[in-house]
């Protein structure tokens, strides 16, 4: 047969079934399965699956069985009564006959998932399918549905089922609730299937019974393990059944207690235990009281009682697991009752079981498995600490609240030890995802503690401070790093606190900032950064500590020169310098003379340079005088000029140049220097944009009419700093124009300057700045980046004095959007284009509708392209740009509009056919009278959605 041919008799179909399974070829499968479906959809699909059930190979007949299913999914609703119940009739005798055949699962698990489809298409006329199924089963042969009405009572033909029999008839009841679950709430009320499953319930509950109410018997132990699956799968269509507030199936609640018996047994225990969970986690109001009464019970028996000691003792393997997480979810589904009966012993017995779970063997997430899981319980019930004090009387807390505090301060002291770093050879042996999670597992007990603090405050710092205190004294580096690492997250929540600094006071004292700054002290790097991480968190301290300012700045600098700790090293320095700005001040000739020996580190890295740099003009920005800013800023730019020239001189040096057809071409080692030379350059030149910023506590006087800071800046000595800074970035800018991460620090700085309102160093001509940005083309990468700057030269300081910018922006954005031609070749400049747009139109629309720019109307048929494209950034902006500015600037912008408007509704080529010419003409009325109001989005949607169709109401 060719590969384009269907198959045309039996014997070719069953040949093309047998290669599916042997076929070694991505390609041929595909083929092969196109050739088989075109089959299984034709007229011929119901006989080829009749024919092929009865044929000997497995795969033949689970074909069979799948074409069934097909057929049903595609052609049911062109069957008639007769002939759905022939189909149903023959579906059931193949089964029975593979129940007597003694073959494997393969073709009567595929049978029942074709009576489950069956049944979706036809639920009204077979309804009470599973007494259909042991009538039919109980005599052994397929009978009609209507013929069983009168037969014996259910419990009669239960317990006539064979084994076997039942076994099948759980697969179908799992199958069939499980794939209604599935089905979303329009479909299953359209078909009323709640309705239609419900008398079902009835026949599966005292079917499962059967064999869940005697004790587990080895011979039938795969049947019960089948029957907790089918209760699993009905209780979860329960619950499904709750939510869509349907069908009421009350009557699965008598299995639980025989379900629950099944957890002890090995055979069943894992079924059974996930069963529990499931209903705990998610479903717990399923369970009546007597239920919970005997899950208490089932937590006090030497069995139970064995596995939690199997669990705390290290033995993570998946059955000790799943005890753990039965445990947890039971805690999560009483919280509420632990909380509010904490003194009675059931409540202690399980919170000290929980507390146990944090102190199990082994280090977190590498070896114990189910610590996060017992920390998540610890977090969750904080969180229900700190709801229930939000709704106290002020200044009074619940009566529980004082054990509760008790239990979460034993269960945040195994925690911090469980967070402790292992030794450095156990920790290099371990696999990423494990060094990940345990990571992961730490930020887990920050947020515990944050929350924990809302509601213990002193009790937690006292402890932590203890930790620190004791820790320092013996040495115990392990422990010092986590303490500092656990205080270091409430820098931001204490902030307030009233004895935050009598705490501090504790811990930043002369003996431990000595100690930890020792050279001759071996202490783990870990332990070091943990206590620069703690002085930046506090930096605001150290303003009301001048005494100590020195000691935490000489150690956060000596830290600089360690490769290791210069990332926290420098964020110290620039955190301290930021806080304490005022108390530094005076010793700003220090800090510049200190920079000349740090701009001279090579070792030192861009970011650490950057924040260092920061921190000085952060000590600059606190200067009173304007002008005396000048010289210490002079100082600054000649250390960074000095690295852009030896950057420009790495590029322009005449030895390491190598010629490659004819053409000069800098060595690739001298390339890559230059490139660290300028990012370094131009890193550091945003350092001191962003120290200069007035900081965010710091009040600013907008109806000042001093014009001292203007005069500075437009006089001869503060132009000369513009323009210094200006040559670094131009020079720099243009000998990277390839270079994304260069283009990055470039728009940084840019924007630095474009967003202040008063004069300053980096508050450049935008003439300059525009020029800058105008040199990139579509080869420019993060060109994108650079039009999204461009759009702070849109805003209203900018607007009335500099039109010609705007002009020559908007002119260039056209070009660029021109040679792009489709929005989805790029979706950050199609965005970035449409957003500048955007912001530009409501000061000046005067320049898109100007005869200077006659090809405005390109950004404009961009814009409708991008709305038309995949691409969701460019449409949605585009989406927003045309709702929210073009229609209602027009209306009031231009005396042609409206003719415009009646022009396009009324061409020839309008898309809709859905709306006539009263309704167009009512849309521009209703347009044109609200004059841009914002009721005019409104009526444009009103009017979308018509042009649309009724049928597309849902989108309003």
């Amino acid at each position: 047969m060719n590969d384009d041919q269907s198959p045309t008799s039996i014997e070719e179909v069953e040949a093309l079934i047998k290669q599916l399974y042997e076929v070694r070829v991505p390609g041929d499968v595909g083929k092969i399965q196109k050739a088989l479906y075109g089959i299984q959809l034709s007229s011929k699909g119901w006989e080829l699956a009749n024919t092929l059930l009865n044929r000997r190979e497995e795969h033949v007949k689970f074909f069979g069985a799948l074409t069934f299913i097909v057929k049903l999914n595609t052609d049911a609703k062109s069957l008639s009564e007769n002939d759905a119940q022939l189909v149903l009739i023959t579906i059931i005798d193949f089964l029975i006959k593979w129940i007597d055949s003694g073959e494997g699962p393969l073709v009567g698990r595929k049978l029942c998932s074709a009576l489950v489809t069956y049944f979706l298409q036809f639920p009204s006329s077979w309804s009470n399918c599973l007494r259909h199924l042991f009538y039919c089963f109980s005599s052994n042969k397929a009978l009609p549905y209507s013929a069983f009405e009168n037969t014996l009572e259910p419990g009669i033909l239960i317990q006539a089922l064979s084994d076997k029999k039942a076994k099948v008839i759980f697969w179908f009841a799992s199958n069939l609730v499980e794939d209604l679950s599935k089905t979303d709430s329009s479909s299953m009320k359209a078909n009323d299937f709640h309705r239609y499953v419900r008398p079902n319930i009835d026949d599966i509950v005292p079917l499962i019974g059967k064999y869940l109410l005697h004790d587990p018997r080895k011979e039938v132990i795969e049947i019960q393990h089948a029957a907790l699956i089918c209760f699993q799968s009905w209780v979860s269509f329960s619950h499904r059944s709750f939510i869509d507030k349907e069908a009421d199936l009350e009557a699965l609640k008598l299995l639980t207690e025989p379900a629950l018996r099944c957890i002890t047994n090995n055979d069943l225990y894992e079924i059974s235990a996930e069963i529990f969970t499931d209903i705990l986690s998610s479903y717990s109001r399923f369970l009546k009281p007597e239920d919970f009464i005997n899950l208490h019970n089932l937590f006090k028996t030497s069995w139970a009682q064995k596995k939690y000691e199997a669990l705390v003792g290290g033995d993570y393997d998946w059955d000790s697991l799943q005890f753990g997480q039965l445990l947890l979810t039971m805690g999560d589904a009483i919280q509420r009752e632990l909380t509010q009966n904490i003194d009675n012993p059931l409540s202690a017995h399980y919170l000290t079981l929980f507390l146990g779970l944090l102190n199990a063997k082994g280090y977190a997430v590498a070896e114990d498995k189910i610590y996060v899981s017992a920390l998540e319980f610890w977090s969750t019930f904080v969180e229900m600490m700190v709801d229930d004090s939000f709704s106290a009387e002020p200044g009074s807390s619940p009566q529980w609240f004082a054990m509760a505090q008790r239990y979460v301060m034993q269960a945040i002291e195994y925690s911090w030890r469980k967070s402790q770093y292992p030794p450095s050879q156990e920790l290099n042996t371990w696999d990423p995802v494990d060094s990940m999670g345990f990571n992961d597992a730490r930020r887990d007990l920050s947020d515990l503690i944050q929350q924990f603090f809302l509601v213990s405050r002193s009790a937690l710092l006292q402890f932590l401070v203890e930790k620190i205190s004791y820790s320092a004294s013996t040495r115990n580096w392990n422990e010092l790093e986590i303490s500092f690492y656990c205080l270091a997250q409430l820098s931001d929540i204490i902030i307030e606190t009233k004895n935050r600094d009598d705490v501090l006071n504790l811990v930043f004292t002369q003996d431990l900032i000595d100690l930890i700054a020792d050279p001759q002290i071996e202490i783990p790097t870990r332990a070091r950064r943990a206590y620069l991480n703690l002085i930046i968190g506090y930096a605001n301290y150290f303003g009301k500590k001048p005494e100590q300012l020195p000691n935490v700045l000489n150690l956060s600098f000596v830290a600089l020169g360690s490769s290791s700790l210069a990332n926290q090293a420098s964020r110290a320095v620039m955190k301290l310098c930021s806080s304490c700005r005022q108390t530094l001040l005076p010793n700003l000739n220090l800090f510049l003379q200190n920079y000349s020996n740090i701009a001279q580190n090579s070792t030192l890295d861009f970011d650490a340079k950057e924040l260092v740099i920061e921190g000085i003009a952060c000590l600059i920005q606190a200067m009173d005088d304007e002008a005396s800013k000048i010289e210490p800023l002079n100082q600054l730019l000649g250390y960074i000029e000095f690295d852009a020239g030896r950057c420009l001189d790495l590029l322009n040096s005449k030895p390491p140049i190598i010629e490659i057809n004819d053409t000069s071409t800098v060595t690739p080692e001298n390339e890559a220097r230059a490139v660290d030379l300028g990012i370094l350059t131009l890193k550091c030149l945003l350092g001191i944009a962003k120290g200069l910023q007035v900081p965010d506590d710091q009040s600013i006087d907008l109806d000042s009419e001093d014009d001292t800071v203007s005069s500075v800046w437009r006089s001869e000595k503060g132009i000369c700093v513009q323009q210094k800074i200006y040559n670094i970035i131009y020079q720099v800018y243009n000998a990277f124009l390839h270079r994304g991460d260069i283009i990055e620090v470039c728009c940084l700085i840019w924007r630095q300057g474009l967003r202040e309102l008063e004069p300053g160093p980096f508050v450049l001509s935008p003439y300059l700045v525009a020029g800058l940005m105008m040199k990139a083309d579509l080869e420019t990468p993060r060109l994108g980046l650079i039009i999204k700057s461009a759009t702070y030269l849109t805003s209203s300081k900018f607007t009335s004095e500099y039109q010609e910018i705007l002009v020559s922006l908007l002119a260039w954005i056209t070009t660029l959007l021109q040679k792009l031609g489709d929005p989805a070749v790029d979706s950050e400049i199609s965005q970035a284009a449409i957003e500048f747009m955007h912001r530009l139109i409501p000061r000046n629309i005067n320049i898109l509708l100007s005869d200077n720019l006659p090809k405005s109307l390109d950004l404009f048929m961009f814009a409708l392209r991008a709305i038309q494209g995949v691409e969701p950034l460019p449409r949605s902006a585009a989406a927003e740009f045309w709702l929210s500015v073009p229609i209602r600037k027009l209306t009031t912008c231009h005396v042609n509009a409206k003719k415009w408007f009646e022009a396009a509704l009324l061409h020839h080529n309008f898309p809709s056919d859905k709306v006539g010419l009263k309704e167009k003409k009512t849309f521009v009325e209703k347009v044109f009278n609200l004059r841009g109001a914002r009721l005019t989005n409104q009526v444009i949607k009103e009017f979308w959605l018509a042009c649309r169709g009724s049928h597309f109401s849902y989108a309003s």
